[in-house]
């Protein structure tokens, strides 16, 4: 395993969507042997109403979608106490990215629109990359 690429909701959105840019690069990810992860929560995030059933569950059958655990909640809690990202509901579905990530197999990407967002809550050692 080459490490781990985390989606956020903007890029999983992309992906769910036949981005051709996006798909390219889970397709370079797959050939690199990485894994290419999303939180559950990203899902609700990414907006999928509207898609054809079959390409939502066939695109998320690609991904491996991690739950939001009790363990997920507390890390996403202490990424917005160590980032000083308070306000509750602002910050609190990328936190949940940022924990994912954090319990990812290194090195981990994190895929985003919101590199100003993200990048705090996710610390030093998780690269976050515009997509």
């Amino acid at each position: 395993m080459s490490g781990t690429w985390v989606l956020d909701s903007q890029a999983l959105s992309l992906y769910l969507r036949a981005d051709r840019t996006m798909t390219a690069r889970l397709a370079a990810a797959r050939r690199r042997d990485v894994r290419v992860i999303t939180s559950a929560v990203a899902i609700v995030e990414a907006d999928p109403q509207g898609m054809h059933t079959a390409r939502l569950n066939w695109a998320l059958s690609q991904l491996v979608v991690e739950p939001v655990t009790k363990d997920t909640a507390k890390e996403a809690v202490a990424r917005m106490k160590e980032s000083g990202r308070t306000g509750g509901h602002k910050y609190a579905l990328d936190a949940i990215i940022a924990a994912t990530a954090r319990t990812a197999q290194p090195p981990v990407t994190v895929l985003t629109s919101d590199l100003d967002g993200l990048a705090p809550l996710c610390g030093k050692n998780i690269e976050v990359r515009q997509v």
